[in-house]
Protein backbone atom coordinates (compact mmCIF):
# COMPACT_ATOMS: atom_id res chain seq x y z
CA UNK A 1 0.00 0.00 0.00
CA UNK A 2 2.85 2.38 0.86
CA UNK A 3 4.47 1.74 -2.52
CA UNK A 4 1.23 2.53 -4.31
CA UNK A 5 0.73 5.78 -2.41
CA UNK A 6 4.35 6.75 -2.95
CA UNK A 7 4.08 6.01 -6.67
CA UNK A 8 0.92 8.11 -6.94
CA UNK A 9 2.62 10.96 -5.11
CA UNK A 10 5.55 10.86 -7.54
CA UNK A 11 3.24 10.79 -10.56
CA UNK A 12 1.23 13.74 -9.21
CA UNK A 13 4.43 15.70 -8.52
CA UNK A 14 5.77 14.97 -12.01
CA UNK A 15 2.55 16.10 -13.71
CA UNK A 16 2.35 19.24 -11.58
CA UNK A 17 6.01 20.09 -12.26
CA UNK A 18 5.50 19.82 -16.03
CA UNK A 19 2.98 22.65 -16.25
CA UNK A 20 4.47 25.92 -17.49
CA UNK A 21 3.59 29.36 -16.21
CA UNK A 22 2.19 30.25 -19.62
CA UNK A 23 -0.08 27.18 -20.01
CA UNK A 24 -3.15 28.88 -18.53
CA UNK A 25 -2.81 32.38 -19.97
CA UNK A 26 -5.79 34.08 -21.56
CA UNK A 27 -4.29 37.57 -22.10
CA UNK A 28 -0.96 39.35 -22.35
CA UNK A 29 0.87 39.37 -18.99
CA UNK A 30 3.53 41.99 -18.34
CA UNK A 31 6.03 42.39 -15.51
CA UNK A 32 8.52 45.15 -14.71
CA UNK A 33 12.29 44.76 -14.44
CA UNK A 34 14.01 47.64 -12.67
CA UNK A 35 17.24 48.43 -14.53
CA UNK A 36 17.64 51.79 -12.81
CA UNK A 37 19.66 52.61 -9.70
CA UNK A 38 16.50 53.73 -7.84
CA UNK A 39 13.90 51.61 -6.10
CA UNK A 40 10.59 51.92 -7.92
CA UNK A 41 7.94 52.46 -5.26
CA UNK A 42 5.08 52.55 -7.75
CA UNK A 43 4.71 52.06 -11.49
CA UNK A 44 1.25 52.94 -12.78
CA UNK A 45 0.40 51.88 -16.30
CA UNK A 46 -2.01 54.61 -17.24
CA UNK A 47 -3.91 52.82 -20.00
CA UNK A 48 -5.30 50.09 -17.71
CA UNK A 49 -4.75 51.72 -14.30
CA UNK A 50 -2.60 48.78 -13.23
CA UNK A 51 -0.07 49.23 -10.43
CA UNK A 52 3.27 47.55 -9.76
CA UNK A 53 4.63 48.23 -6.28
CA UNK A 54 8.08 48.10 -4.69
CA UNK A 55 10.34 46.90 -7.50
CA UNK A 56 13.88 46.91 -6.12
CA UNK A 57 17.00 47.74 -8.13
CA UNK A 58 17.67 44.83 -10.55
CA UNK A 59 14.44 43.22 -9.32
CA UNK A 60 11.31 41.99 -11.06
CA UNK A 61 7.65 42.59 -10.28
CA UNK A 62 4.94 39.97 -10.53
CA UNK A 63 3.16 39.55 -13.86
CA UNK A 64 -0.12 41.44 -14.25
CA UNK A 65 -2.83 40.57 -16.75
CA UNK A 66 -3.88 43.19 -19.29
CA UNK A 67 -7.12 43.35 -21.21
CA UNK A 68 -5.20 44.92 -24.09
CA UNK A 69 -1.44 45.52 -24.04
CA UNK A 70 1.11 47.01 -26.41
CA UNK A 71 4.91 47.00 -26.72
CA UNK A 72 4.97 50.47 -25.20
CA UNK A 73 2.27 52.18 -23.17
CA UNK A 74 2.30 55.39 -21.12
CA UNK A 75 3.15 54.96 -17.45
CA UNK A 76 4.17 56.92 -14.37
CA UNK A 77 6.98 55.95 -11.97
CA UNK A 78 7.31 57.05 -8.34
CA UNK A 79 10.61 56.69 -6.49
CA UNK A 80 11.71 57.96 -3.07
CA UNK A 81 13.21 61.09 -4.59
CA UNK A 82 11.25 61.88 -7.77
CA UNK A 83 8.39 61.07 -10.12
CA UNK A 84 8.85 60.28 -13.80
CA UNK A 85 6.42 60.01 -16.71
CA UNK A 86 6.89 57.89 -19.81
CA UNK A 87 5.00 58.51 -23.03
CA UNK A 88 5.98 56.34 -25.99
CA UNK A 89 7.06 58.21 -29.10
CA UNK A 90 4.92 55.94 -31.21
CA UNK A 91 2.38 53.43 -29.97
CA UNK A 92 1.87 50.21 -31.91
CA UNK A 93 -1.65 49.75 -33.19
CA UNK A 94 -1.57 45.98 -32.89
CA UNK A 95 -2.16 44.59 -29.38
CA UNK A 96 0.19 41.96 -28.04
CA UNK A 97 -0.89 38.35 -28.38
CA UNK A 98 -1.37 36.10 -25.37
CA UNK A 99 2.00 35.63 -23.70
CA UNK A 100 4.51 36.75 -21.09
CA UNK A 101 6.40 40.02 -21.53
CA UNK A 102 8.77 42.28 -19.58
CA UNK A 103 9.14 46.06 -19.57
CA UNK A 104 12.74 46.78 -18.59
CA UNK A 105 12.79 50.29 -17.13
CA UNK A 106 15.91 52.46 -16.87
CA UNK A 107 16.17 56.10 -15.83
CA UNK A 108 19.03 57.96 -17.51
CA UNK A 109 21.10 60.79 -16.01
CA UNK A 110 18.80 63.41 -17.54
CA UNK A 111 15.84 61.86 -15.70
CA UNK A 112 14.22 60.36 -18.79
CA UNK A 113 12.78 56.87 -18.73
CA UNK A 114 14.14 54.35 -21.20
CA UNK A 115 11.99 51.29 -21.93
CA UNK A 116 13.18 47.98 -23.38
CA UNK A 117 10.45 45.51 -24.31
CA UNK A 118 11.25 41.80 -23.96
CA UNK A 119 9.30 38.66 -24.84
CA UNK A 120 9.70 36.08 -22.08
Amino acid sequence: MKKTMLSLAFIFAAVWACTDRDDDLTTANIRIKNNSNLNLNLVEVIADSLFYENVDVDGFSEYLEYEEAFQAMPFRVETDSANFDFTPEQQDLDPLPIGLYTYEISINEEGAIELDFKID
